[in-house]
């Protein structure tokens, strides 16, 4: 079919499947004379974007669900129903919250997690914000009700708030001459994301994160990838040092239970596979056979 056809099947603009082709969600073929001709899957597959983006799904997402096999597509589109519920949930109790205001005029102690969102943005240099935005945002769809999330909260505020780590200057350098703009690094850490999220909840994570692991000790033998590789090493040792593994990330663990369980699983998964290969992380993140 030729793409006038295909916009009155599906209901699309032209300019639509010209952005779905700009962000590799479809792949049409072209004619010798620059017409572009849509076979059947190729139809079948913007259906199947059309119907995602009618949900607001995001592109990155999208781009992640279109090559799934059918029952892994639907373990991924749970886990977004999932996630979409909690922040329906979490907006719904501020609503109830706001109304009871309205009718008692009565103010109470509030926790906003905005506010951990502002101090990490005041506090963390670009690029990295996006990266951290990334990691945590789903987590912090919450309201605080318990003591001990009152005080994670206030232990995560006072992290950040004296939280001081200058950029390596091997990774500006690094971002400078791969010329990666800040959309394009969001969007890499928006699609690291979801497949780290994918990749714990699939039925063989540990074997997919053993293989990773492998693949990684052995990249660490090669001269090159050392280079590579020393400026994230560097930022994890600076991390490290002012406390982020120590301090903010077990308050996050108190502060979200969905947090807690994500990072065990996957503490749990590094843990058996380095006690299988007999092999361990050393003080400067690098995997030593033991």
């Amino acid at each position: 079919m030729k793409i006038q056809e295909v916009c009155s099947q599906c209901h699309v603009t032209k300019k639509a499947i010209y952005y779905y082709e700009k962000q590799c969600l479809l792949h049409i073929h072209k004619s010798q004379n620059g017409y572009r001709e849509f076979s059947d899957e190729d139809v079948q597959r913007l259906k199947e974007i059309v119907m995602y983006r009618s949900w607001s799904i995001s592109i990155a997402d999208i781009r992640c669900l279109l090559d799934l096999d059918a029952n892994k597509k639907k373990e991924y589109l749970q886990q977004i129903y999932t996630q979409r519920q909690k922040q329906l949930s979490c907006q719904q109790e501020s609503l109830e919250q706001l109304y009871h205001f309205i009718e008692s005029d009565h103010i109470e102690d509030v926790f906003s997690l905005d506010d951990i969102y502002q101090i990490m943005s005041d506090n963390i240099p670009q690029p990295f914000f996006d990266m951290f935005y990334e990691h945590f945002q789903p987590y912090l769809h919450i309201h605080i009700h318990t003591q001990k999330q009152q005080k994670a909260y206030q232990c995560i505020i006072d992290f950040w708030d004296h939280f001081h780590m200058k950029i390596p200057w091997a990774y500006r350098f690094l971002l400078f001459i791969s010329r990666v703009n800040q959309k394009q690094l969001k969007q890499v850490w928006h699609d690291v994301n979801i497949y780290k999220n994918q990749l714990i909840n699939q039925k063989d994570a540990y074997e997919s994160i053993k293989q990773l692991i492998i693949k990684n000790y052995e990249l660490q033998q090669k001269w090159w990838y050392c280079i590579i590789n020393y400026p994230n090493r560097q930022i994890k040792m600076r991390l490290r040092d002012s406390g982020y593994y120590d301090i903010f990330i077990p308050a996050m663990c108190e502060l979200s239970d969905d947090y807690a369980h994500y990072y065990q699983q996957l503490m749990d998964f590094n843990q058996r596979v380095c006690q299988e290969l007999h092999i361990y992380y050393d003080s400067k993140f690098r995997l030593i056979k033991k």
